[in-house]
């Protein structure tokens, strides 16, 4: 029936050409359409085929919906193809608009919402590599975003379609909501402009001027003309003919400027529709013919608008031929549109009711699952209650041997803990008994030197008095007289040595006692240093020591507090002696020990040029157990039990400064 009502309209009418659309919602010539007829013949990239099929789905959506709907298809087999799921989303949204257009409301219901389906899984975004102009987004969770928008905006076109206008409008009403959670103007405007086509009252002025502010504010034009055109026809309601006319013919110039040919279509219909009113029936014939030249140029339902309004116009004018044949065309379209509304409402409503049936049985398979998941929960509280149950029974009766294997347990840990801190003392005395050889042994040769001079000098003397040479006897008397002076001096020096040995070996009493802090570290440095030289000949560190006179002696207790300095020494000597080994031009391993008196307290200081402290494991190295070194050569109680004598022993404080790659110093603050 429609097929003949075009032959006899194309007998009436000249057909007029008119720019199409391109996907990024500006427009393309016919010859830039020819061009992508002709790349779709010859691409083989199917991404790049695909995006052809989407330009000429797009570029034939006003005049050949069915071309257009078999182009967006071809675009939605090549997206699965290659897995591109908002492409997919796209090409269902874009599909059911042409459907719904070409009254199959079943399918452009199916298809809107398998693509709202898609856009609202979130874990698709990363799938959106193509971020569409209209879209304006800044990121593929926008770009899904406002597809969704779009998709709910296909949905209220059906549901207008269908008569369910609350639904329509709650749609419309997405569409806002999804534009302004993503800031959208050019989406926001497209909500508002389609619900205020839902109201023949002040809303749709209301609303169609939220519609141009952000339309403006986005420099979103294309709709310019059709929302003009709506702010007219709210002035049509309201009775107002002359500012509806004028809002009508001020549609017209945005509508040919953005090549908006349905929005041209409403403009010429709603002129003629005010001039009808007016009983203007020239004007109105003129703009009725300009509407049915538009409406047969793109073969829509809208032929039956200017075929009534042109048969009322007729009849006005007594043209009762004209009148009847263009009535005779209504009628025969209207019955042809009305069948196919009632079959399309029909298979609309029957889908519906079975996508409701669907939902419910999805809904309660859901509660029967929930409420096996509750009963599950239930058995599985109980079964954890028994089972705790028996575990504590069965503690309760282990709890006796359990407590008897934790003393004994306890019992040998405190064993091994004495006798890994023996086994440190030990390591400690070993150092400083190497030490102590190799210092003992300067002395020693003096002892033996100087006798063996006196010896010589002794026998001289002899010679002398036997010569009766008195005064060189004499002479001779006083130089070994000299040498046992100093044959004392290094006994002495021997003796304070070894005595210092055996009071480092000694248990400590715990008493403190007056010590001239200095003369310890002064002593342990040299000791120290001779410990590492006795194991390893190769090593050699300069040492300095920068020691404040005005300290006096302070008390502490000697023993601990020279096993502190000798243990932070030999982790000094430790250290420069590994950094030596790197081969580094122009270092040389030194050691330092200051001391110095302030505020009251006396601080040690024991600082060395080598590797420094990571940070990452500064705050462990008083951790009992901890070291740095390989297995084998520490225990790693060392600095432990140094923390633990100046801390708890002495009231003190062990502190460390260190700089990566560039040394440490460790800091002993004692009370005076």
């Amino acid at each position: 029936m429609r097929s003949i009502i075009r032959i006899f309209l194309l007998l009436l009418l000249p057909t007029v050409t008119i720019a199409q659309k391109d996907p990024n919602w500006g427009y393309i010539s016919n010859q830039q359409a020819d061009s992508f007829r002709s790349a779709i013949k010859i691409e083989k990239n199917d991404t790049l085929l695909m995006a052809a099929y989407r330009s000429l789905g797009f570029y034939y959506q006003d005049n050949k919906p069915d071309s257009s709907l078999l182009f967006h298809q071809q675009q939605l087999a090549l997206a699965k193809k290659l897995n591109i799921i908002m492409w997919q989303a796209d090409a269902y949204s874009q599909s059911s608009y042409m459907l719904n257009e070409l009254g199959n409301v079943t399918k452009a219901y199916e298809s809107v919402l398998e693509a709202i389906k898609l856009a609202e899984d979130e874990k698709n975004e990363s799938s959106n590599w193509h971020v569409w102009t209209f879209s304006n987004a800044q990121s593929f969770h926008d770009a899904r975003i406002a597809i969704l928008a779009i998709n709910y905006h296909a949905m209220g076109n059906i549901y207008g379609n269908v008569g369910e206008l609350e639904k329509q409008r709650t749609s419309y009403h997405e569409v806002i909501r999804y534009g302004q959670y993503i800031q959208n103007g050019k989406i926001i405007s497209l909500g508002y402009r389609n619900l205020a086509n839902t109201y023949q009252n002040d809303s749709i002025i209301l609303f169609t001027k939220k519609a141009i502010q952000y339309a403006n504010e986005a420099g979103y034009k294309k709709y310019d003309g059709s929302s003009l055109l709506q702010i007219g026809k709210g002035f049509f309601f309201n009775g107002d003919i002359d500012s509806a006319k004028k809002y009508a013919y001020a549609s017209i110039a945005p509508n040919q400027l953005q090549d908006n040919r349905i929005g041209l279509f409403y403009s010429y219909y709603g002129l003629s529709r005010i001039y009808s009113s007016e009983n203007q029936n020239d004007s109105s014939l003129f703009y009725s013919k300009k509407t049915l030249l538009i409406a047969q140029s793109i073969q829509t339902n809208l032929l039956l608008l200017p075929l009534i309004n042109l048969a009322k116009v007729y009849g006005s004018m007594n043209n009762i031929d004209s009148a009847y044949q263009y009535e005779k065309l209504s009628n025969l379209l209207s019955d042809s549109i009305s069948n196919a509304k009632i079959k399309q409402l029909t298979d609309y409503r029957q889908f519906a009711f079975n996508e409701q049936l669907r939902l419910k049985k999805l809904n309660d398979e859901k509660t029967a699952y929930q409420n096996k998941l509750k009963l599950n929960s239930v058995i599985g509280g109980l079964m954890a209650v028994l089972f705790v149950a028996f575990v504590l029974y069965k503690s309760n009766r282990q709890k006796q041997q359990t407590n008897k294997i934790l003393e004994k347990t306890l019992t040998d840990l405190k064993s091994t803990q004495g006798q890994l801190i023996q086994s440190e003392k030990m390591a400690s005395l070993g150092e400083l008994t190497a030490g102590i050889a190799h210092e003992i042994q300067n002395p020693l040769n003096f002892v033996n030197n100087f006798s063996e001079v006196s010896k010589e000098l002794l026998d001289e003397m002899k010679t002398e008095l036997d010569n009766g040479n008195i005064e060189d006897a004499k002479e001779i008397m006083a130089d070994v007289i000299q040498n046992l002076e100093k044959i004392n001096h290094h006994g002495k020096r021997a003796d304070g040595i070894v005595k210092g040995m055996l009071q480092h070996s000694r248990s400590s009493s715990g008493q403190k006692e007056p010590t001239d802090i200095n003369a310890l570290a002064d002593e342990y440095l040299r000791l120290s240093y001779h410990g590492l030289r006795a194991k390893d000949k190769s090593f050699n560190a300069k040492f300095e020591t920068d020691l404040d006179p005005s300290i006096g002696k302070i008390n502490i207790i000697p023993q601990d507090i020279g096993r502190v300095i000798l243990n932070l020494l030999t982790n000094a000597f430790y250290v420069v002696n590994e950094k030596k080994q790197q081969n580094i031009k122009g270092y040389e391993p030194t050691v330092t020990v200051k001391t110095k008196k302030i505020n009251g307290k006396v601080e040690v200081r024991v600082s060395d040029n080598g590797n420094g402290i990571p940070q990452k494991v500064l705050d462990k190295i008083f951790q009992p157990f901890f070291t740095t070194k390989p297995t084998g050569q520490g225990t790693g109680l060392g600095l432990s039990l140094s923390y633990d004598i100046i801390t708890k022993g002495h009231g003190g404080e062990l502190k460390v400064e260190t700089k990566e790659y560039e040394g440490t110093t460790f800091i002993i603050q004692l009370q005076v």
